[in-house]
């Protein structure tokens, strides 16, 4: 660089006021002339306002504007783009645009300098309308109208080649996020979010390809435009002018321009420096902000103004520093921050001494004007605004290094294309960092800004490509001129030519991506910082999703659809989480994401649609939680429900049969609907809501008023994203974690903002403001419910019957639990499952809502869950991305405490008569009711009341045996007399059938004939279900428990039709401890044996369990009748027992047995 005459003086005498100067600033300001290339980094020039270049030779007005006049003011978007959105429930799309102020100056005006403008405009510029916009993204496609520069950009101007310009603006915030408790000087309207089905999201067309200039390619002689020196010296002004200009400039040295600047702004100086230059010192550009998957794999860059990424000084080359200087500020490590002879020249022709006219704005200018002046402001074309630019341009000087001046501006220059400073455009246009430029891709780059909408050389227009080329000839020209390169170096830089690249953002995962952007908001506003800074970006976020996982998942769902479209299908989604922490690790939102003949950018995972079956868990769980066993019976019977003012409600499975009684396990396991309507009902529509709320599913709300019955078969719409989460609290043991999509935040300095279960990269840094959390969740249900969800949903033997033993839900080697959901005329598919580690939801289906054909869950979205859930364990680089601190969690799930794994009746086969059970089943049983959380994180007891054992003296006696079983004595009718029985029913409910057997009366158990003990299945609690049920009961064979009590004259009737010869029956059962019930030893075994010497010898009391392996008796037999006490319960380890009465016949062979199991503690 040029020694400066001045590099001894800490200050510059002929300013007229002094500031302090930067640490440093000595060191960097000058260049001794012994260097052989000034050891500084690139430079890009400001943006100037419409360059319009033909083949013609240019006058020399033509060539000053081209080259001196400012850029303009607005950031130009092209025709397609859109006003992002936010809505937080819809994926429609909602498009806003706010027209471009018009601005249209005349051709004589200066683009740079007042003086040369009218002093009293007729008509100001409309204002500019605002329109808040969080993240903007790259055009899919080249605008054909001009554009202009956001208001990010420099020394914008409110002309632009005379042109009417139309534009959506945004306003320009002044700071990064750095500290979320300063707020931003300069208003901003709130941010907006990303709009999945903007057009920008759209691919681009191919890019045309731009052919390289011919070898030692040379500017034509009548277009060649003249170098910066020359257009400095421009303007013809008579030699009395150019004497003043001496004089002034070498003899009154700035005592004339001080004068009349102070006479403008002197006024104004005190304020100006203390306010406006304080700015500089917490001035922060807006800046992209960069989304990555979890592994730092790149996902998309969003921006709201445009692509920025702020480098330091060291990170520009030296071509792209020298290109800039000698085209646009050739003084500028000379010069005390303005141009003192193209600033004398100008106000010589505002003064008409002459009738030159050139521009004045140097570097310094263009970064006071677009740093410390307001956008309205720097709009302004008056005296006073320029007056203030150029005295602010000679404090800056004296306040900042030139180095520092000069990172600054080339860190906010517009190069278009939305790329802001020369780091964004060096990978907007050549794909490469700035410090990696050539000689030729420099130069092209320092050309750009003084007209970035004419001189795009993305723009495949011929027009277009010679304005481009000449640019940047004149540039090289420049270069050679100014000493920087050789010809030589030109001609090799022009023979290699210029190749560019596709400057679409590549947006990958874009469903899960556009969700992660929403969130970040979200997240950023809850920490703390305010819309301004969320805006401002500068931020590297990196994100839950592994984009490897996620395109390979998208790749299987597509797959899947292929095979089905013959049955209607055009779409599907596919949600991976990790269930311990709520890391959303795949978020496909439809098969192809730019496919608009299926809404392919509507992200179905975050959609509300019907879930069909799958919503059955939850009913479960929740009767569960009410108090209903897991080993209760529900009748798979046809029922009818009354709805006010509509038909009755009458539910069918979906293989259009009934299945008679079972248990839950069965019921939920083969998805059959009628008994999941009997739970919904005993449960409560309110309480179900409330229910789902807690396990996460919000979009149902809490009207109960609004759903029925059907609730439980998918009658109300929910998200893939909810049911997938409420599913992780059955994986998780009870506790609900949120989901997420954001492991880490950090500003552009590595500077830890967020971070989420230890997830931001090594790079960063933490410090006393950083927020950092990790997935502990709340525990929202009790972990036996959990576990019982998780076990019958894995079950695979109890699913067989409906789903077959090898169906896509089967996993053999994966310790699994899976759901699947069908909606009415197939229009939805579900299938929802998990392991401790991972948990997968998936739906199929069209977005437009046509039904399917034929596409159960089972067939439709299952095999896509089924393939991804053994791509994910099978994958070790997939599967290691679930470790949590670490290590997995173990997948098979220990029971919890509070159960007891037992032996029940199976009441499929409780045939009648039945005397006992013909068969049995094993399944877990609540040792206490379920626990409830209190909202605080922790489980309490629910306000029961245990049940008073008391021996009836009076009246039938029904006794539970097993869950769902009960035992009576009952005399059968015979039929002619259960024929003869009338029941009254309400209006449309179905009569029940004859009876079989009514339930003898204790007090006459003794005295009735053929009287004696059976075991029936319970009924339903409605008296309409339960005749239904026994009509089913009673054509299967099965024993139902008898409705009627035998009056004396139905005792009469019965008689001889009892089961014996007349004599009483031998009776034995114990009343005390019942089934299952939770004993404190040593208690008394109360009960009655009653038997005639001819009917039996003897009975005894026996036990097996624990130490016990086989009946063994617990006292001596007992050779008479008992009524009362039979004997007593000693102390016994915890665990679970059984005690029986067993009665001898005469010939000491087994007559009758009455077994209880009990549970110590």
């Amino acid at each position: 660089m040029p020694d400066d005459p001045k590099k001894n003086h800490p200050h510059d005498d002929d300013m007229p006021f002094h500031l302090p100067i930067e640490p440093g600033y000595e060191g960097n300001i000058h260049k001794a002339d012994t260097e052989d290339v000034p050891v500084v980094t690139s430079d890009m020039t400001a943006p100037r306002p419409k360059a319009s270049l033909s083949n013609t030779e240019m006058d020399a007005d033509e060539i000053a504007r081209l080259h001196a006049s400012d850029p303009p003011l607005k950031r130009g978007l092209p025709e397609d783009e859109s006003i992002l959105y936010k809505k937080p429930e819809t994926d429609e799309d909602f498009i806003q645009t706010v027209p471009r102020p018009a601005i249209t100056p005349t051709d004589e005006e200066d683009a740079d300098v007042p003086f040369k403008l009218p002093q009293e405009p007729t008509e100001k510029a409309p204002p500019v309308q605002h329109v808040g916009s969080l993240f903007v993204t790259m055009p899919s496609k080249a605008s054909s109208e001009p554009t202009l520069p956001g208001t990010g950009g420099l020394d914008p101007n409110p002309d632009f080649g005379g042109q009417t310009i139309q534009s959506k603006t945004v306003q320009n915030p002044q700071h990064t996020v750095a500290n979320p408790r300063v707020s931003s000087q300069m208003t901003q309207p709130n941010p907006r979010v990303v709009n999945p089905n903007d057009r920008r999201f759209m691919p681009p067309p191919p890019q045309p390809i731009i052919p390289a200039p011919p070898p030692r390619a040379t500017i034509p002689q009548e277009t060649q435009l003249p170098s910066r020196k020359a257009r400095a010296r421009a303007p013809r002004v008579g030699c009395w002018a150019v004497f003043i200009g001496l004089f002034l400039t070498f003899c009154g040295g700035l005592t004339i321009l001080t004068a009349v600047a102070g006479a403008l702004a002197y006024a104004r100086v005190g304020d100006l420096l203390n306010e406006r230059l304080a700015k500089i010192d917490t001035y922060q550009q807006f800046q992209s902000t960069f989304i990555y998957d979890r592994n730092g794999q790149p996902l998309f860059e969003v921006f709201n103004e445009g692509r920025r990424t702020t480098v330091s000084l060291d990170q520009f080359p030296e071509y792209l520093i020298q290109a800039t200087i000698a085209t646009e500020d050739d003084g500028f490590y000379r010069n005390i921050g303005i141009d003192i002879g193209a600033t004398f020249v100008s106000l010589t022709g505002y003064l008409g001494l002459s009738g030159a006219s050139t521009g004045g704005s140097t570097i310094t200018q263009q970064l006071v004007r677009n740093v410390l002046f307001p956008p309205e402001y720097r709009a302004e074309r008056s005296a006073q605004r320029k007056a203030e630019e150029i005295l602010l341009a000679i404090a800056l000087t004296g306040r900042m290094s030139k180095d520092k001046i000069l990172e600054m501006y080339l860190n906010e220059i517009y190069y278009g294309n939305l790329a802001y400073g020369a780091q964004t455009a060096a990978q907007v246009f050549f794909g490469k960092d700035a410090k990696d430029l050539t000689l030729g891709e420099a130069a092209l780059l320092a050309g750009l800004p003084q007209a970035p909408a004419d001189l795009d050389p993305l723009n495949p227009d011929a027009d277009v490509q010679r304005r481009v080329q000449q640019r940047w000839l004149l540039v090289l020209n420049e270069m050679v001129e100014e000493g920087y390169i050789t010809q030589a170096q030109m001609d090799e830089a022009v023979r290699q030519g210029l190749s560019f690249v596709n400057s679409y953002i590549d947006l990958r995962a874009p469903h899960f991506t556009v969700y992660a952007t929403n969130e970040l908001e979200s997240l950023m506003l809850s920490l703390g910082y305010s819309p301004e800074d969320v805006a401002r970006g500068g931020l590297q976020v990196y994100t839950t999703v592994d984009v490897r996982l996620n395109d390979e998942i998208q790749a299987i769902a597509a797959q899947q659809v292929a095979n089905l479209a013959r049955n209607n299908v055009s779409n599907a989604a596919v949600l991976v989480m990790n269930p311990t922490t709520g890391e959303i690790l795949a978020m496909v939102g439809s098969i192809d994401y730019y496919n608009d003949a299926i809404d392919g950018r509507v992200n179905v995972t975050i959609r509300r649609r019907q879930p069909g079956s799958t919503i059955k868990a939850l009913t479960y769980a929740a009767a569960l939680e009410r108090g209903m066993s897991p080993g209760d019976v529900i009748w798979d019977t046809r029922i009818v429900i009354p709805q006010p003012g509509q038909a009755p409600y009458e539910p069918r499975n979906y293989d259009r049969t009934f299945h008679g009684p079972m248990t839950m396990r069965r019921a939920l396991a083969n998805s059959y609907n009628i008994p999941a309507v009997q739970v919904l009902r005993g449960v409560g529509v309110d309480y179900f809501l409330a229910f789902a709320e807690r396990l996460g599913i919000r979009t149902l709300g809490r009207d109960a008023s609004l759903y029925g019955p059907a609730l439980t078969l998918g009658g109300g719409d929910v998200t893939l994203l909810e049911l997938t989460r409420s599913y992780s609290v059955f994986a998780n043991q009870g506790v609900l974690v949120n989901s997420t999509s954001i492991l880490c935040v950090m500003d552009s300095r590595n500077v830890i903002i967020y971070e989420y279960e230890n997830g931001c990269p090594s790079k960063g840094t933490h410090n006393s403001a950083t927020i950092q959390r990790t997935g502990l969740g709340s525990q929202v249900l009790d972990p036996r419910i959990a576990f019982m969800i998780t076990s019958i949903l894995g079950d695979n033997a109890a699913r067989t019957p409906a789903m077959g033993a090898n169906s896509p839900l089967n996993t053999p080697n994966i310790a699994s639990s899976v759901k699947t959901g069908t909606t009415d005329d197939f229009r939805d598919n579900w299938t929802v499952g998990y392991t401790r580690n991972v948990v997968i939801g998936v739906w199929v289906g069209n977005n437009n809502n046509d039904p399917m054909s034929n596409v159960s869950g089972l067939a439709g979205a299952a095999p896509i869950w089924n393939t991804v859930i053994n791509t994910i364990y099978r994958n070790p680089v997939y599967f290691d991305e679930f470790r949590v601190d670490g290590q997995h969690v173990s997948d098979t799930v220990n029971q919890p405490s509070g159960l007891t794994f037992t032996r029940i009746c199976d009441v499929r086969t409780l045939t009648d008569p039945a005397t006992g059970c013909n068969s049995t089943i094993s399944e877990y049983l609540f040792d206490y009711p379920a626990l409830l959380p209190d909202g605080a994180g922790n489980l309490v007891p629910q306000n029961v009341q245990s049940p008073q054992l008391a021996i009836p003296t009076g009246g039938s006696y029904v006794e539970l045996v097993s869950p769902g079983v009960y035992r009576t004595v009952v005399i059968p009718l015979p039929p002619e007399i259960g024929n003869a029985i009338q029941f009254q029913v309400g209006a449309g409910q179905t009569p029940p059938p004859p009876p079989r057997y009514c339930r003898v009366p204790i007090e006459a158990i003794s005295t009735t004939p053929g009287a004696r003990e059976q075991w029936f299945i319970a009924p339903p609690v409605e008296p309409s279900d339960a005749a239904n049920a026994e009509i089913y009961a009673q054509g299967a064979n099965l024993a139902f428990l008898p409705t009627i009590e035998c009056t004396p004259e139905l005792l009469s009737y019965a008689g001889a039709g009892g089961f014996g010869t007349g004599s009483r029956p031998v009776t034995a059962y114990i009343l005390s401890p019942q089934a299952n019930e939770v004993v404190n030893l040593p208690m008394p075994i109360i009960g009655v044996v009653d038997f005639t010497p001819d009917q039996a010898a003897y009975f005894g009391i026996d036990i097996i369990g624990g130490e016990w392996s086989s009946w063994t008796p617990l006292q001596d037999r007992i050779f008479t009748p008992v009524n009362g006490q039979l004997g007593i319960l000693p102390a016994l380890p915890s665990g679970s027992y059984q005690i029986r009465i067993l009665v001898a016949a005469p010939d000491y062979s087994d007559l009758q047995q009455y077994v209880v199991p009990i549970i110590v503690p």
